[in-house]
């Protein structure tokens, strides 16, 4: 959807970031850390994303605060669910179990993974068929996919790890075309389960707006900031204009031109800033209440993690993550590797930011199905697809732009010990999030264990006995200096923490 509207955020040559949508029927188109219930002197979740999440998740202030913690927790340690299981690993996702605590699970086809990862997952699934595995039979349907147009009643295709197989969506009078294009694929079967759906992807219309103006009409949204070298710019989404469309702000300001774009087979593209004395990059995204999500990194997000976009049309919304690498048959082509989620969105939408509510940028909205005269909020649920970050910053060399500069020890923004989403049953878990605008390194004292280490964030864990009492100190370093954070003295967790 490109309707274009670029917010201005604190001062009217700003350029803010902002998270743009593509709707529904397939087609184109600063929250503070949350609070920690358990530890009143943690930083407090900002009205404006309890609100979203409220609204669009169903979650109560404590109930959201500790989906937060475990989508940050599952980012640390599905690369090493991975490392541990090889070629065994069958994906991944958080669930909510039965006592309203959020839980990573892991699914793999060696009956053995539940004593590779137990220190890592709450739960292990036995399936048939490995990751690898469906994402080949996947990439069997892409490759008949990009051979001859698939009828237009065809609409996406992607792999399902909950059910662990590659679900095909068609409209109900296309379930014989659906058959056909499997079988024309060669892919097994068995490993396909087929879901009717009514909404046809289609790109987004271009109509009148605000954030940002394309000079050959319309308008779309700003997805995210990016440099390369000197250049400065913006990733938004590749329907939104060809390359050498120039670009204007909401304040009629000269911005700047698509250095690169690429529309169907991906929806991706930048602008390049050509009058940066007036368009200064920020690393935010607005959250359309007078507030903005600091942008502080890239790394993905689960399946099943909670995700909030921005967009000119329908503001800030938030959903969950539903499947990676997404094909959807658009009228103008098919786009392969797109996310889907259940974040809704509308025309004018496109090419805005998708991102975590504790800051990771997740990509670019691509568009979504039944948006109906404006958008598809009203559907329950929604069902959305957003371009990939990184694979949008490795095609034009890009870096996102999260405001680092040097000079500045770590920042602790977030300490949880114990954390309550993991930690019973003589084992504890601890994190700290943390900001460093050089490579930073965390260092758990006062016990014995394993720690877990990503950007941002280190996870500990280890064991305990009844009755002992504990004290963690963790300290973040980088070339500046450190900072350090030391735990109350707690119980070795025996069963859930409430």
């Amino acid at each position: 959807m490109r309707q274009s509207r670029f917010p201005l955020l604190s001062a009217p040559r700003t350029l803010a970031l902002v998270m743009g949508l593509a709707i529904a029927t397939p087609w184109v188109v600063s929250a503070a850390p949350p609070a920690d219930p358990s530890q009143p002197g943690g930083p407090a979740m900002s009205k404006e994303l309890l609100t979203a999440m409220r609204r669009d998740l169903g979650l109560d202030a404590q109930q959201a605060a500790r989906y937060l913690d475990a989508e940050r927790s599952a980012m640390t340690r599905i690369p090493e669910v991975k490392r541990r299981l090889g070629a065994a690993y069958a994906g991944s996702w958080l669930e909510r179990g039965d006592d309203g605590r959020f839980r990573l699970v892991v699914a793999s086809t060696r009956a053995d993974a539940a004593a590779q990862v137990e220190d890592l997952a709450a739960k292990t699934q036995l399936v048939a068929r490995s990751l690898a595995q469906l994402d080949a039979a996947k990439a069997g349907l892409d490759a008949i996919g990009k051979q001859r147009k698939p009828d237009r009643g065809i609409h996406t295709w992607y792999v399902d790890v909950k059910t662990n197989q590659v679900v095909v969506e068609a409209d109900p009078m296309a379930q014989h075309a659906a058959l056909d294009f499997v079988a024309a694929s060669g892919v097994d079967a068995a490993a396909v389960r087929f879901v009717q759906s009514r909404g046809e992807p289609r790109p987004t219309n271009i109509i009148g707006g605000e954030r940002y103006n394309l000079a050959t009409g319309g308008w779309c949204s700003i997805g995210f900031p990016v440099t390369r070298g000197a250049d400065t710019g913006f990733a938004t989404a590749g329907h939104c204009g060809a390359v050498g469309t120039n670009t204007n702000g909401v304040n009629g300001i000269v911005q700047g031109t698509f250095a690169g774009s690429n529309f169907p087979g991906n929806d991706m593209a930048w602008v390049r800033i050509t009058n940066q004395a007036s368009w200064p990059l920020r690393n935010w995204v607005t959250n359309y209440a007078g507030g903005t999500v600091p942008i502080v990194g890239q790394q993905q997000a689960a399946i099943g993690a909670a995700v909030c976009r921005s967009g000119g049309n329908t503001g800030y919304r938030c959903g969950t993550i539903t499947a990676n690498n997404v094909t959807v048959n658009y009228a103008a082509g098919a786009v392969f590797g797109l996310t889907s989620s259940s974040a809704c969105v509308g025309f004018g939408d496109s090419g805005g930011s998708f991102i975590t509510p504790a800051g990771q940028a997740q990509g670019v909205t691509s568009g979504g199905q039944n948006l109906g005269a404006n958008d598809n909020c009203a559907q329950n649920p929604p069902v959305t697809f957003h371009q990939p970050l990184v694979p949008l910053l490795n095609a034009y060399g890009l870096t996102l732009f999260t405001g680092a500069g040097g000079g500045a020890a770590p920042t602790i923004t977030r300490f949880v010990c114990p954390n309550y989403n993991d930690s019973g049953a003589g084992r504890y878990w601890c994190f700290v999030e943390y900001t460093s605008a050089t490579p930073a390194n965390a260092v758990w004292s006062g016990a014995s264990g394993t720690t877990y280490n990503s950007p941002g964030l280190s996870e500990f864990t280890g064991r305990c006995l009844s009755g002992q009492r504990l004290r963690l100190t963790v300290t973040v370093t980088n070339a500046a200096g450190s900072t350090a954070r030391t735990s109350a003295l707690f119980s070795c967790p025996t069963g859930p923490i409430p």
